[in-house]
């Protein structure tokens, strides 16, 4: 029997969700075969041949925030590490810093190394504030697209509207991948002045499907009735998702048009990770109806107006 595109979809979850979580049953079992161990034998094990090694060194530094400059050399070190599992660790470790080591960080993001500025970038998204902010802001036209992504993802965790101009060109870079973070980031920050932008990067021909997928959905999680014709467009994208975030966007801020553009994809069975475009549009739908009614309550004159 041939397997329909949801089918095959569901199947690559499953098959993604079994391989995380077999990957985190080895990280689990790593940290607890770690057991405690001094600083300066973990310094040397994040230099190991081991990949095991060099990650249980790192998580077992982040349990201390307040460990020896050495330490926090060893973990920026780290954050080219070839394995990407003990990249992630080391930037977790340096998070768990705090300000101790905002000054050795914002240092690296003038490394030659691109790996390094990344992983720098992730951890002052991970520290916060407003010298994080500061630092990061002028990093969002790095040449390397790795890096460009880092920094959008760092400056949606700091979810501060002061990053939405720094934010908005990177919707329109090159790279898919930055594309989907500075998206991310922008449905974070919930921004008005973020939609209309979205939406015309959206419409944008030949707009790669994991970036349509990032730029719709950031219009559901934060819409706007100026972005309506690119999400009315969307209800015909040939992905799904796009589809079901297209509808949901206008659920929220949509008229008389999108109720109608709506009404031809009750029928949509397109499967999404949760339910059909079907379904998101009957809730689109429902949400329009009690607009609707909200309105026009609104509108009634009071009891006993003259």
């Amino acid at each position: 029997m041939n397997r329909t595109f949801g089918d095959r979809l569901r199947a690559l979850w499953r098959a993604g969700e079994t391989w995380g979580r077999a990957r985190w049953a080895r990280l689990t079992h790593w940290q607890a075969a770690a057991g405690p161990a001094s600083e300066s034998g973990c310094v040397e094990a994040l230099y190991a041949a081991e990949p095991s090694r060099r990650w249980q060194a790192a998580a077992a530094l982040g349990q201390d925030p307040m460990r020896s400059p050495q330490a926090v050399a060893a973990l920026v070190d780290a954050l080219v590490d070839p394995e990407e599992f003990v990249r992630w660790q080391a930037i977790e470790a340096l998070a768990h810093q705090r300000g101790r080591v905002f000054d050795t960080l914002a240092a690296c993001l003038d490394d030659s190394e691109p790996l390094r500025r990344a992983g720098v970038a992730q951890v002052l998204g991970r520290l916060g504030g407003e010298a994080a902010l500061q630092a990061l802001l002028p990093r969002a036209n790095d040449p390397a697209a790795e890096v460009r992504a880092a920094v959008a993802e760092a400056l949606g965790r700091l979810a501060d509207p002061a990053a939405l101009p720094a934010l908005l060109p990177l919707i329109a870079d090159p790279e898919t991948r930055v594309v989907r973070a500075a998206a991310r980031a922008l449905s974070r920050l919930g921004q008005p002045a973020a939609a209309v932008p979205l939406a015309e990067a959206l419409a944008q021909p030949g707009q790669p499907l994991l970036a349509r997928r990032a730029l719709a959905a950031a219009l559901a999680d934060a819409p706007h009735p100026d972005a309506q014709p690119q999400l009315l467009a969307a209800l015909a994208d040939p992905d799904p998702q796009v589809r079901g975030y297209a509808a949901s966007g206008l659920g929220q801020v949509g008229n008389e048009a999108a109720l109608a553009a709506l009404q031809t994809l009750r029928g949509d069975q397109s499967r999404l990770i949760e339910g059909t475009v079907g379904q998101q549009v009957e809730r689109a739908l429902a949400l329009l109806d009690r607009r609707g009614r909200r309105a026009a309550a609104a509108d009634r004159p009071a009891a006993g107006a003259s």
